[in-house]
């Protein structure tokens, strides 16, 4: 290997072992030294690659969007024969939002709360990730796309079900979470509709 390649690697090797006990153990477990260690490497090497912890864990930011684009198709394409496309939408992200790597950024930017370091460091990387978030939503939406309204249930959609997963963290009620959910489809369908005229 060449010295670029073994810079890459190490690199790799540690933002991996860095998103694995993120997901894994939490943002208070994710040290550097538990990273280090699950990474098999020295403490110089992590430091050389992250020299402070927000770094390390704003790091994961790309990673996780990764992962979370992942579980949005895996869930579309689980869903793909659901026949109203409000529904089938509204259902593929709330069940997306439900896999680890959704909560794990949600927890991230909670912690980003009281420490300084950690949000200077996350608002530059989820500034990097938007672009690929927009993406995702847009062409999660795009069967909705010829009606004006749907950028505005697109943007509520998305905060509805970030908020009903952190909800969830707390209050693990399926059948209250279901409510909300079927719920929410109507809002969004009686939205969609185009006005009525006089």
């Amino acid at each position: 290997m060449t010295r670029a390649q073994k810079h890459a690697a190490t690199h790799e090797k540690l933002l991996e072992a860095a998103v694995q006990v993120l997901v894994d153990e939490g943002v208070a477990r994710t040290t550097t030294l538990e990273v280090q260690k699950r990474a098999g490497v020295s403490r110089g090497a992590l430091l050389h690659h992250f020299p402070t912890h927000a770094e390390l864990l704003s790091a994961t930011v790309a990673r996780l969007v990764q992962m979370n684009e992942a579980a949005v198709w895996e869930e579309a394409k689980a869903l793909s024969d659901m026949p109203d496309p409000v529904e089938r939408i509204i259902r593929t992200l709330a069940n997306a939002f439900a896999h680890p790597s959704f909560a794990t950024e949600l927890e991230l930017w909670a912690v980003a709360r009281t420490d300084g370091a950690l949000r200077d460091s996350l608002r530059v990387a989820e500034r990097r990730a938007r672009e690929s978030r927009d993406r995702v939503v847009q062409k999660l939406f795009s069967p909705l796309a010829a009606n004006p309204r749907m950028t505005r249930v697109a943007e509520l959609s998305t905060e509805f079900i970030r908020g009903l997963t952190l909800t969830t963290i707390l209050r693990k009620d399926a059948k209250k979470r279901e409510n909300l959910i079927r719920e929410w489809i109507g809002v969004a369908q009686h939205m969609l509709k185009p006005p009525e005229r006089e």
